[in-house]
């Protein structure tokens, strides 16, 4: 590796003006021919790429403004949505109020309808107990009578009753004197 390293560095040592200067006019003829052959492809191809350039700048500008405008759009009928739902919320708050009125006041007339039920209920009971109550008394007292018309009365006492009665039924057939 030194070896060609050196070998190199020799040849540069030999520098020939005449050489370089051919070099030179070769690379100036070389490279002025095809800058004149490639001059107006090479510009027109270069104009044809800044106009894409520009075009597409413009078309991303374009479409960044239609991306703004539908952002904008977007937000809106957000806001919008959000107003909407409120609002729905505010309805509904509103209807479920009145349903809770509503089902509060038919439970009430509920209970009203059951406590009149319950009431009349109870009064026909109380009604039907004081019957039964009078029935048992009557019939207690009739017991209770007989039991002491039995006790009192004695053979004689029933002989002198029965004798009024027909001493009365007497008076009754008898026919009565006008005037």
């Amino acid at each position: 590796m030194t070896s060609s390293w050196l070998v190199a560095a020799e040849s540069a040592e030999k520098f020939s003006l005449s050489t370089f200067l051919g070099q030179l006019v070769n690379f100036v003829v070389l490279f002025g021919s095809l800058a004149y052959l490639l001059y107006k492809p090479l510009i027109k191809y270069l104009q044809h790429k800044s106009d894409q350039v520009a075009e597409n700048l413009k078309e991303s500008e374009d479409q960044r403004v239609s991306s703004l405008h539908r952002l904008e759009e977007s937000k809106k009928r957000l806001s919008k949505l959000h107003e909407e739902i409120d609002r729905m919320r505010r309805e509904a708050e509103i209807e479920a109020g009145r349903e809770r009125e509503r089902i509060t006041q038919e439970a009430r007339a509920e209970a009203e309808r059951l406590k009149k039920l319950a009431k009349e209920e109870i009064d026909s009971l109380v009604k039907s107990s004081q019957r039964e109550l009078e029935v048992y008394t009557l019939d207690l007292s009739i017991s209770l009578a007989e039991k002491r018309i039995k006790e009192k009365m004695g053979p004689e006492l029933h002989r002198e009753i029965i004798y009024k009665a027909i001493d009365k039924l007497g008076t009754l057939d008898e026919p009565t004197v006008s005037n």
